[in-house]
């Protein structure tokens, strides 16, 4: 392989490789996430919304790339269609994570109203 096939593969997956860095920074925050993060609840809303919206763009990018190949004769390789289930089944896998967390989170900080029962005094 010569260099410069290297340097035109190097070139080739640089834009997709640092758009699932940038949105894996992005949602790093969602890791483990409590209560403590609800003075940055705007900003990581949007760290939220642009980071799954860069991993759908890839995923779909991706799914195209892999369905429609560009050239009818070229085959597609069977490693890049098991990346794109993986990764299909990861991202559908955090946002269920992420659903259920923030589901915790709001059942955990919700006032208890059990205890609280009060009548009207009319």
């Amino acid at each position: 392989m010569s260099s410069e096939s290297l340097k035109q593969k190097i070139v080739a997956y640089l834009p997709g490789t640092l758009a699932i860095i940038i949105a894996l920074w992005l949602l790093l925050p969602f890791v483990r996430i409590d209560q403590s993060d609800y003075d940055q609840s705007r900003i990581l809303v949007y760290r939220l919304a642009f980071g799954l919206m860069i991993l759908i763009i890839m995923l779909g990018k991706m799914g195209f790339d892999v369905f429609f190949p560009q050239g009818v004769s070229r085959k597609v390789s069977n490693v890049k269609s098991i990346i794109f289930i993986i990764l299909g089944i990861l991202l559908l896998v955090f946002v269920v994570y992420i659903i259920m967390q923030a589901g915790s989170l709001f059942l955990s900080s919700y006032p208890d109203t059990q205890n609280s029962y009060q009548e009207f005094p009319f």
